[in-house]
């Protein structure tokens, strides 16, 4: 294969490995519809976001075990179809036995894309660019991973706001974009060639430096709470404590806090690696303080800005995570330890719906979101331990890590 067609083949998975992602999280602003809707409160809210979670957990534990014995191509396609399904699905039985379903087969569609494609395309673009520095595909693969994320709430809040049909439009609409994502993905060039050979395990451990793989777990763990939070639960608290109950904005809002996310990846990818840490660890607290005061205070502008820091510094973090995962494994063992990563990754997105859910009916919303803040400072004070010791032991031929 030409490196013209490697090159167009990366640009073509970043952009399904983006829609994926936004597909599944264009119910974000509906939420407060079906409630109103199908009649349930925001603890089956959390329900929603938990079964989503199980499905993202299945899909890495069955990609984790064989995206690299059937290809990435292939595993990719499957994804695209499954997620085009729960389109499907939301559009045609929009009951609650329907959205439940249609969470479980969104989120096990981008538990089988995450780590397929992140390898997918760092090696389409190894084969397209050679010479090129690695990081530039790890950057891209989390900034589709988050630019998707943030960029589904954005449209279906507009939707929502302005056009007909809130509850089906926005899954036709990126139904479409998956469709013809599908239809391009399959003239991309395999990289990893089929074997056959007994199933891998479908999570691993990076055989060297053990302490800082599972820092980086926990970093992802970390960064992914915070989006959770801008993901699911910003609308709750736009709408139920600050008195907002705009779709648009409620959107707005989650795509700010998301967006930041991968725009700071682009934008601070050249910062070194400790320096790069320090900024999360300068970001991440400031954010958080802000979003809690805004609540407190029932002020919008410190909870839209404490968004932006926020979801900036956890952006950083999850590229910094990524990288050193990418950097310690072996080839051979890549799928299974981007799944691990994956997999205690998404799990945070779990935490602040169902944590907060069930705290805020003891301490309130505003108690339960402090809290929250402080553990997520815990968890991040944590990963900082690891990652800005003084003296790190040298790296193997891996790479330095960060």
């Amino acid at each position: 294969m030409s490196r013209t067609t490697h090159r167009v083949g990366f640009a073509l998975v970043a952009t399904a490995y983006g829609a994926t992602m936004a597909a599944g999280s264009v119910p974000t602003p509906l939420y407060v519809l079906y409630q109103h809707r199908n009649h349930f409160g925001t603890t089956m809210v959390s329900v929603v976001s938990a079964v989503y979670v199980v499905g993202v957990v299945v899909g890495l534990l069955l990609a984790g075990a064989r995206a690299d014995r059937v290809g990435r191509r292939t595993v990719l396609g499957v994804a695209l179809v499954v997620q085009l399904l729960a389109c499907l699905v939301f559009v045609l039985w929009p009951a609650l036995s329907g959205i439940l379903l249609a969470r479980v087969l969104s989120g096990l569609s981008i538990g089988l894309l995450s780590g397929p494609a992140t390898a997918y395309l760092i090696e389409l673009h190894r084969a397209a660019r050679p010479e090129a520095a690695r990081e530039h595909a790890e950057i891209v693969a989390t900034a589709a991973n988050l630019g998707g994320i943030a960029a589904g709430p954005l449209l279906s809040g507009l939707l929502a706001e302005w056009a007909p049909a809130p509850l089906r439009l926005p899954f036709v609409s990126i139904g479409a974009v998956l469709a013809l994502a599908a239809l391009l993905v399959a003239v991309v060039p395999e990289t990893a060639r089929p074997v056959v050979r007994p199933w891998s395990r479908p999570l691993a451990l990076a055989p060297e430096r053990r302490l800082l793989f599972l820092a980086s777990c926990l970093g992802g763990l970390v960064a992914f709470a915070m989006f959770g939070l801008f993901s699911a639960l910003s609308p709750s608290f736009l709408a139920g404590t600050l008195g907002h109950t705009s779709h648009a904005l409620a959107g707005l809002v989650a795509f700010l806090g998301l967006g930041a996310g991968a725009v700071a990846q682009l934008g601070l990818r050249r910062l070194p690696p400790r320096r790069a840490m320090t900024t999360v660890v300068v970001l991440m607290p400031l954010g958080l303080g802000l979003v809690v005061g805004g609540v407190w205070a029932t002020a919008l502008v410190p909870f839209v800005l404490g968004g932006v820091l926020t979801g900036a510094g956890a952006g950083l973090l999850f590229r910094a995570c990524l990288t050193t995962v990418v950097q310690l494994s072996p080839v051979e063992r890549r799928a299974g330890t981007l799944a691990t990563l994956f997999v205690t990754s998404y799990a945070g997105l779990a935490i602040p719906v169902i944590g907060l859910g069930i705290a805020s009916q003891l301490a309130g919303p505003r108690g339960a979101l402090a809290g929250f803040a402080a553990l997520a400072l815990v968890g991040l004070a944590a990963v900082a331990t690891v990652r800005l010791r003084p003296d790190p032991p040298p790296l193997s031929s891996a790479g330095a890590a960060l």
